[in-house]
């Protein structure tokens, strides 16, 4: 054997057949990306396959009976050995297996990070255009609703939850772009070919099936479609007894059976988490899956109910991490969706991560959770860390991008990378409209008004009876175009679909004010408070209100307390501009400092003074606090920084300037420039928060005594007035405020 093994080396036989799979492989990955490109069926890879494969004996069995000599190439038997040029032979295909070698690497890194299309570089949201939409990559799916073959129709939830489950499996292979449940579950029952739901969904194969569950029996049987031609390229029928063990065997199988159809790549840690069985008790895996189906509806009620299942079925199996998970996730949209308070909903959700973690370090969705709770515990580095992590395990987690994207948005100010993440949320689930709405609001931010109205429209029709994107349209109406009468319209049909989340009721209110109506707006605000008097949104609500009717005690008083309350600091610089105001009045410079230094220290920092939408307008603030400690130069600077920051920076919307840029002239002292400004906001349609900044803010008082200032102010009031009119001539039983 020895003998026959150095003749093989001799001959060249072994280098040849290194350097023809080396080859072989290069050709086959450039072959595939070609394929993929120009859409060519799933036959002519194979083909190029199977050749290569007959190719590799045929090119050893050339290498050993002939050879490479100076006349040509000539039979082994026939060449002399004492003239052979093997060896010189040899070191040619050595340097050219080592190029050969160099070029495949640069392909796998040119394809990994810069050519493969795995969905991550699909980064935006389909807005009406001309332009033809790209080309879905053939490693993309969409897995349509199961049917519920069953006689029984309470197994339609078990069906779902099996159709839900494969696609969180699917979702761990990262070389693969798989469609979110929220945006599939729009084609339950439909009619639409495969190509036009692949078209909408941007994806190039199409899964779909049925399930069978009778007696102790569950029958499940799946086919996968390319949705391009309509050609069925893999199918499969599983039929085994109804155990956990059974369901997560079959979910292994077929997304690995997927992943195979699909060529994707499937690597040895993404093989080892497809194989975990989150549970082994089939009553525990039909509660988390009632839970999932429950959090995702995003009301009030259900996300109580969610956490209800989620508790349910870890009693029944203390050792399923998902269903840890699931609990510290409602937990934490109850901040959101009821107005629990950051601090505590983390401290609440800290133990259920920690439990989930433990079970399972490697479950990209507690990752998520954990960077949810750090969020919330204002530990914001170690959020990101955590998203990141999270965003690794689980590449295809929509609701990881989407949760990431809120930090970067409201806490980092970071509006451009925000949009990022929230399309990179569309791109695995493109008809959610809780993202949708996150996607218009990043857009709005940047001014691109016309593209987040159409994205609203788009997400009111995918679902007209999900009650947030109501307040979303009716944000633009009020924080943009200035149509208060409008607004309202939008917020009352919100609170109408979830008369139990009690922001509706604070936004209520806080259009009622802005319209002068301070009757109704305190009305609106008392159902709040029933509620949950805690809500940060209500604290904060309630600090403005008592400063507009100079209840001075009370503005400080909830001032204060906003921010223990309220989510992220962007959504504290009302509250606590009002407190800084009373302070400064005070003569208590020091202590309007130190607040500030809690909330925004990166303002104090000499060093490193980075200016965002988070803390743009706290940055004024602090100015003023620098000018009445004597602190000129510094206060000065901090006013240039922002000023040319506001250059990118529209005035409308929540995270527009506003009248920022008027604050910064009045504390120059430029008074003529500041009401030239004023009204240009004005004419522009500004009309968000009016009554706070014209009536409240400390900073603009220079300027109320002047017939300019006056005038303006007489403008905006007239407007209202004209609008409340419009509103009451609307009004009915219904939607009038009563308690």
């Amino acid at each position: 054997m020895a003998g026959l093994f150095e003749e093989l080396k001799r001959r060249n036989v072994v280098r040849v057949g290194i350097a023809y799979l080396v080859a072989a492989w290069l050709v086959l990955q450039v072959v595939d990306l070609v394929i993929e490109s120009v859409s060519a069926p799933a036959w002519v890879m194979q083909m190029i396959l199977l050749l290569s494969a007959l190719g590799f004996p045929l090119a050893l069995g050339f290498a050993w009976a002939f050879e490479l000599t100076p006349e040509g190439l000539r039979r082994e038997r026939d060449v002399d050995r004492s003239k052979s040029i093997t060896p010189q032979t040899g070191r040619r295909l050595d340097r050219l297996i080592i190029v050969v070698l160099v070029i495949a690497v640069g392909f796998l890194l040119t394809d990994k990070f810069l050519l493969r299309d795995t969905g991550q570089a699909e980064l935006t949201v389909q807005v009406p255009d001309e332009s033809p939409a790209p080309q879905p990559s053939r490693r993309s799916i969409a897995v349509l609703p199961f049917v519920n073959r069953s006689n029984a129709q309470d197994d339609v939830f078990f069906v779902d939850g099996i159709h839900d489950d494969i696609l969180t499996q699917l979702a761990k292979i990262s070389s693969l772009k798989v469609i979110s449940r929220t945006s599939v579950m729009q084609y339950r029952n439909t009619e639409k070919p495969m190509r036009v739901i692949g078209k909408e969904l941007a994806v190039a194969t199409i899964m779909e099936g049925s399930v069978q569950r009778a007696g102790k029996r569950v029958r499940i049987n799946v086919q996968l479609i390319d949705a391009d031609t309509d050609e069925h390229l893999w199918a499969e029928v599983y039929d085994r007894e109804l155990t956990a063990a059974n369901i997560f065997e079959i979910q292994t199988e077929m997304a690995t059976a997927i992943a195979g159809a699909l060529r994707a790549t499937l690597t040895s840690d993404e093989a080892q988490r497809l194989a975990l069985k989150p549970t082994e008790n089939l009553e525990a895996y039909e509660a988390y899956l009632i839970g999932r189906q429950r959090m995702a509806q995003r009301t009030v009620r259900s996300i109580a109910d969610a956490k209800a299942f989620f508790e349910r079925a870890i009693n029944l199996d203390p050792e399923f991490a998902l269903a840890y998970v699931g609990i510290s996730d409602t937990i934490q949209l109850q901040v959101d969706y009821g107005g629990l308070s950051p601090a505590v909903v983390a401290r609440e959700a800290k133990p259920y991560i920690d439990r989930a973690l433990e079970l399972d370090g490697n479950s990209g969705e507690a990752y998520v959770s954990l960077g949810g709770m750090y969020d919330y515990a204002r530990d914001y580095d170690a959020a990101e860390d955590a998203y990141l992590r999270g965003l690794d395990l689980a590449p295809n987690y929509a609701q990881g991008h989407m949760w990431y994207g809120l930090l970067l948005l409201h806490n980092r100010g970071l509006v451009d990378k925000a949009l990022e993440q929230f399309q990179q949320a569309s791109v695995h689930d493109p008809l959610s409209v809780v993202n949708l709405n996150n996607v218009s609001t990043a857009m709005r931010a940047l001014g691109r008004f016309d593209d987040s109205r159409a994205l609203i429209e788009k997400t009111l029709d995918i679902d007209p009876q999900f009650a947030r994107t109501y307040l979303y349209k009716a944000y633009d109406y009020w924080m943009v175009q200035g149509r208060l009468d409008l607004a309202l319209e939008y917020y009352l049909r919100g609170w109408s679909l979830d008369p139990g989340d009690p922001l509706m009721y604070v936004e209520i209110a806080q259009i009622y004010m802005d319209l002068t109506d301070d009757q109704t707006a305190n009305c609106w605000l008392d159902r709040a408070i029933a509620l949950n008097p805690d809500a940060g949104y209500t604290i904060d609500e309630q600090a403005i209100f008592s400063a507009l009717r100079n209840d001075r005690e009370a503005a400080a008083e909830f001032g204060r307390r906003s921010p223990d309350d309220t989510y992220g600091p962007f959504w504290v610089n009302f509250p606590l501009s009002i407190v800084k105001g009373y302070l400064l009045q005070d003569g208590r410079d020091k202590d309007a400092r130190q607040l500030y230094e809690e909330f925004f220290p990166e303002l104090f920092d000499d060093d490193y003074l980075p200016i965002n939408r988070v803390n743009m307008t706290a940055a004024v603030d602090v100015a003023d606090i620098l000018l009445a400690t004597d602190e000129q130069d510094r206060a000065q600077q901090l006013l240039a920084i922002v000023e040319s920051f506001l250059e990118d920076v529209p005035r409308l919307g929540e995270f527009g300037q506003m009248v920022t840029d008027v604050r910064i002239h009045t504390l120059r002292g430029d008074t003529d420039r500041a009401l030239e400004l004023l009204q240009q906001a004005v004419d522009e349609g500004w009309r968000y928060r009016w009554r706070y900044f014209l009536e409240v803010n400390n900073v603009l008082e220079p300027l109320r005594s002047l017939p300019e200032f006056e005038s303006i102010y007489r403008e905006i009031s007239a407007d209202m007035a004209s609008q409340l009119e419009r509103v009451r001539a609307k009004e009915t039983l219904e939607t009038s405020c009563t308690l």
